[in-house]
């Protein structure tokens, strides 16, 4: 299931909320406390909560009118058939008499891949769809069918009322979509039963970690090993059965081994955001494809608990839709969201406003100026501290993708990668060398509570043999430059940059050709400093260890696309690695090794 496009009319504070598009992956809702984002995702719940609007003007109960939701959700044909099966309701539809197969045309429809529902919620209707896969017979009559394996299958003749596509579609929503917020989830114990799917309230959230231990154990190791990349006091979990009862309970453990029962602590016991954490884990490690919604995600977890999850879900869970209210600029800073929301509130009405994530005028509305965050700094058990926002959000992202689960990492948490430079923080006219040794002496300071905790990397840039090492030594050794020039030195791959280019493009899409063309008639110009080491082959090593990759990748945006894509950095340049880490992870191998040696280097 994926939420495509939704709509509100007069629910909660919103009059009429304006359509909101929703994209795949991460969907994030922002705003003020009391502007109604939490209104605005309670209203994804399985069932539509009846909130009328009010204002100064209507306001009596037998005045307000009856609150809708409408918009289109994306279904596959097979999980509708799952839910049907599930729940084993007959529905009613109309045949020609005499007609005692389901319709050919109807079969069809459970074999779509993807069929766009048109929803409408509320009351007193309920779940209705605007566009119920149909059939006209020349000579109609009702008949009754049942779900099963093999298909749909005859039961009787009947009447129009009762149970139709709408309702299998509705079910599928509820099995489909989890909400988290803020509240205690008591769930760390329920009674022993087979549950393979954890329920939409987690309540069985034991009885399906006991069966992912007993038959997935890998499956487990991960979950576990995410819990302690998130929190740093979890380093191990449990399912057993307490005293021989008829009961499961988790148990969250401060040590790897697990010797001795009593060093555990019930899940119950533990923090309110480990169980959300948990579940919604579960949900991301069990399901095919969800809708996962999370309400105020910075209201349970610490800012570094939620960027670490956050990340987690993009980088091994992309197949999911996550829609996530937040009032936290840090939490958005963690991944590439597909959308953003901005919730505004004035008087008794709240109004939407999609913000474009690739401006620079809406990530500082809605991040002001990006610098280091001294909450990262005493979350995290060891800190990188990168060059800027792109490696911010790369290296982990490469870390997590070629992170070797059957090593020692398995056990240990992955390091808190930030970025210390600031657009603007510094002017133009300073020096390369300057700026890295201003940054280094502003860290010290800052770092000191860490005892040597932190570990740097930096672009060589403009730095020459002499400068590098000086850093390094003042720098205690716990500094490494990049191989290359820059960040983008590692993102000069034509079939990655066309992928790229082409997915924000409607029409003209730009061939991987183009791409070569363009270096082959711009690699060597004086403007991208590299001249000297050009002979006509972009992948050479010398000639990608000194050109500057930003402003070539930022001119070959514009004018291979006609001026209608503006290059940026923080988007496109993690757009591009991740395309190069799933169709040629090896080209990116001297990054990737970088990476592992910064992550082996802070463990020291």
């Amino acid at each position: 299931m994926l939420i495509s496009e939704m709509s509100l009319e007069n629910y909660a504070s919103f009059a009429s909320s304006g359509r909101m598009k929703f994209g795949p992956g991460i969907n994030f809702v922002v705003g003020q406390n009391n502007t109604g984002k939490s209104a605005l995702l309670g209203s994804l719940r399985s069932a539509f909560p009846q909130n009328p609007h009010r204002n100064e003007l209507v306001f009596r109960s037998e005045e307000l009118p009856q609150s809708t939701q409408s918009g289109i959700a994306m279904f596959s044909g097979s999980s509708l058939m799952r839910s049907w099966l599930r729940q084993g309701f007959h529905i009613a539809l109309l045949v020609n008499s005499g007609q005692q197969t389901f319709p050919p045309e109807l079969s069809s429809f459970f074999l779509n891949e993807s069929w766009a529902a048109e929803f409408e919620r509320g009351n007193p209707f309920g779940f209705r769809l605007r566009n119920p896969p149909h059939i006209t017979p020349s000579n109609p009559t009702w008949a009754m069918f049942r779900p099963t394996t093999a298909g749909p299958a005859f039961v009787s003749w009947g009447n129009s009322t009762g149970n139709d596509f709408a309702t299998i579609t509705a079910n599928c929503w509820s099995d489909s979509l989890f909400f988290f917020d803020a509240q205690r989830y008591n769930i760390g114990r329920c009674s022993i039963t087979l549950s393979e799917k954890l329920q939409s309230d987690a309540g069985n959230l034991p009885a399906v970690l006991m069966r992912m231990q007993g038959n997935q154990g890998d499956l487990f190791k991960s979950l576990t090993q995410h819990m302690r990349d998130i929190f740093p006091s979890v380093k191990n979990l449990s399912v057993s059965s307490p005293n021989s009862s008829d009961a499961l309970e988790i148990l969250v453990w401060p040590l790897v081994e697990q010797r001795h029962k009593e060093l555990a602590t019930p899940l119950d016991e533990s923090g309110t955001g480990l169980s959300q954490v948990l579940s919604i884990l579960t949900v991301a490690m069990t399901m095919e494809r969800a809708v996962i919604v999370i309400d105020e995600i910075s209201s349970f977890l610490h800012p570094a608990a939620a960027k670490a999850l956050v990340r987690i879900l993009e980088s091994h869970y992309p197949q999911h839709q996550y829609i996530i209210s937040t009032h936290s600029s840090e939490v958005i800073s963690a991944c590439t969201p597909a959308t953003v929301h901005l919730v505004t509130k004035t008087d008794f009405t709240s109004s939407i406003v999609p913000l474009d994530v690739a401006s620079i005028t809406d990530l500082r509305a809605l991040t002001g100026e990006l610098g280091v965050s001294m909450t990262d700094v005493f979350a995290a058990d060891r800190v990188i501290w990168v060059e800027g926002p792109t490696e911010e959000a790369a290296f982990p992202y490469i870390f997590e993708q070629m992170r070797d689960d059957n090593s020692a990492e398995q056990r240990e948490k992955s390091p808190q990668f930030t970025a210390v430079v600031a657009t603007g923080d510094f002017t133009s006219k300073r020096t390369r060398h300057e700026l890295v040794f201003d940054i280094y002496s502003r860290l010290s300071g800052a770092t000191a509570a860490l005892a040597g905790a932190a570990t740097f990397a930096f672009d060589a840039e403009e730095l020459t043999p002499q400068q590098m090492v000086g850093l390094k030594k003042r720098a205690n050794h716990r500094l490494l430059f990049l191989p290359r020039r820059m960040f983008e030195c590692y993102l000069v791959h034509p079939g990655a940059i066309a992928t790229v280019i082409n997915s924000s493009l409607e029409d003209d899409p730009v061939s991987i050709a183009d791409v070569e063309a363009f270096l082959r008639g711009n690699g060597g110009s004086p403007k991208y400093k590299a001249a000297k080491t050009w002979n006509d082959d972009w992948y050479h090593e010398a000639w990608l260890k000194a050109v500057d990759a930003a402003m070539l990748i930022k001119d070959m945006f514009d004018r291979l696309s006609g001026a209608r894509i503006a290059y940026n950095k923080r988007i496109h340049s993690f757009a591009i690695i991740k395309e190069i880490l799933a169709t040629e992870p090896g080209f990116a191998d001297q990054l990737i090794e970088f990476v592992k040696e910064l992550v082996t280097l802070s463990r020291k």
